[in-house]
């Protein structure tokens, strides 16, 4: 059996006084293990003016986490998805609506990313229960603090409404894919 665990941090970093935007730093950090060994993992950062919230960062790390099972192969595999974000999962589940209009797009994404993949199961776990993701997420945010302190400078004056910016991502695969 596989597992998918993930999870995002948000950290707000200032907000435009004219425009009452608030700008902030998504990290996010995802493992996906196989009979209990980690296979692959990753995290990175990601900025955006409109959807950078906690929420946000939770499905860019649910949605990373989707494209690496894609990338690796497990399409038709039973996939148990893990995460601390009880909104997301009841969201995905089709348990719960999705009310902010800021979180619709990734919600799609994730879904279409889903609903590719034959077994996915959800599962929401308490955080002291998804340390190895929420550590890489901190493991982000501080690459953030220590290699980018020109962009995060950058980011309060920048007024990107083409998307999200990329400050960081890696990803590690201890398997070749299928």
């Amino acid at each position: 059996m596989y597992k998918l665990s993930f999870d995002g941090l948000f950290r707000q970093l200032g907000e435009n006084k004219e425009t009452n935007e608030k700008t902030g730093i998504m990290c996010y950090g995802w493992l996906i293990y196989e009979n209990n060994l980690v296979i692959a993992k990753g995290h990175g950062s990601y900025t955006h003016r409109e959807v950078a919230s906690s929420n946000g960062a939770e499905y860019l790390a649910l949605i990373e986490g989707l494209e690496a099972l894609k990338v690796l192969g497990l399409k038709n595999e039973a996939v148990m998805v893990v995460g601390d974000a009880k909104s997301v999962i009841d969201q995905m589940q089709g348990f719960a609506e999705v009310t902010s209009t800021r979180i619709k797009t990734l919600h799609r994404k994730a879904v279409r990313l889903s609903q590719k993949m034959a077994g996915l199961q959800w599962l929401w776990v308490p955080r002291r229960d998804n340390k190895a993701a929420d550590q890489l997420t901190r493991h982000a945010l501080r690459q953030v603090h220590m290699e980018n302190n020109e962009t995060l400078s950058a980011i309060g004056r920048t007024k990107c409404s083409s998307g999200f910016q990329l400050i960081s991502d890696m990803m590690i695969c201890q398997r070749p894919a299928k």
